[in-house]
């Protein structure tokens, strides 16, 4: 390659200037060989043109996909600022929805209790009696006249408090983005009441055994008598040599637990053998075969002693 083929619009780099150099003296050096050698020389530099060609194609193409990448990249920002300004502009509507809705609760909630505080002073009842089918009117007034509550109260009382610990699903003027956020945040809200039912059952039904395994355990310590345990009284000043003797002594270890259906009969020395014992087992040596087996012309089995062989007779087996 000459060197106004070379010469373009990028500058030639020091790798590229080494290699001419190397050409040039390996041109130099090859002017005395023979014509064989300068062939095979002429095939090498076509090679190593062509694969610098290829390097080069290679690189522009290096290039063309860089700029493509970072172009993609600057139009993927550009959407996820879109998103993000919707998504902070919505977040902005809801939080002023709420606030509204919670500025109308409060000024609902103050104007119920100016009502009630208005009824009480002025000495009423702060309910209303509802004749009940097949009532008297004694009934009812003894029924107002006490301290109890009626039935209706309880369940307005109730409708009440579930009405202010609820809270209202507004999806007015939500698109398609906005209700797929609230479908989501909706079953986030599912997904982890459901865990922490299923954490207060587990844990309830753990305790309901524990609870259990308690009483049990204080109802074999208070059996008294030829089964149980009995119960000794130290006098004064009497120490007992047994509890002296092993105190201090760690708790027995179980190898199994009570719970097993088929409890382990080994002994602690068998058992100790399975894990520090040799962790394989040497093959077993092969018997070696005393019998011939020949199928006969009716198709059953013929066997022959093996001459010479242990365990063997030496001579024509019969059949079987």
């Amino acid at each position: 390659m000459s060197d106004d083929e070379s010469s373009g619009d990028e500058q030639p780099s020091e790798a590229e200037l080494a290699l001419k150099k190397r050409r040039e003296a390996t041109r130099q050096a090859s002017s005395g060989l023979d014509e064989d050698a300068r062939e095979l020389l002429e095939t090498n530099r076509q090679d190593r043109e062509r694969m610098e060609e290829e390097i080069r194609e290679l690189r522009k193409r290096n290039e063309k996909r860089k700029k493509e990448r970072e172009e993609e990249e600057k139009r993927l920002a550009a959407e996820r600022a879109a998103d993000e300004e919707r998504r902070k502009a919505a977040d902005e509507a809801k939080r002023k929805q709420k606030e509204e809705e919670e500025l109308r609760k409060k000024k609902e909630r103050d104007s119920k209790k100016a009502e009630v505080d208005k009824l009480q002073n002025a000495g009423k009842p702060n309910f209303v009696i509802s004749k009940r089918s097949g009532s008297t009117g004694d009934e009812d007034a003894a029924e107002g006249q006490g301290t109890k509550k009626s039935r209706e109260q309880l369940e307005n009382e109730k409708r009440a408090i579930l009405k202010q610990r609820t809270a209202e699903l507004n999806v007015n003027g939500l698109d398609q983005h906005g209700l797929s956020d609230k479908a989501k945040e909706l079953h986030k809200l599912l997904y982890r009441l459901e865990s922490e039912k299923y954490d207060l059952e587990k844990r309830f039904k753990i305790q309901q055994v524990e609870m259990q395994e308690l009483a049990e355990r204080a109802r074999q310590a208070n059996r008294v008598g030829r089964e149980g345990t009995k119960r000794v009284v130290l006098a004064e000043g009497e120490s007992d040599p047994v509890q002296e003797r092993y105190a201090g002594t760690p708790a027995k270890i179980e190898m199994f637990s009570k719970y097993e259906r088929q409890k382990d009969k080994r002994t602690y020395p068998e058992r100790k053998n399975v894990y520090t014992g040799p962790q394989y087992i040497l093959p077993p040596e092969k018997i070696k075969p005393t019998k011939i087996v020949k199928w006969g012309e009716q198709g059953l089995p013929v066997y022959e002693d093996i001459p010479g062989a242990e365990g063997g007779e030496g001579g024509e087996g019969h059949e079987h």
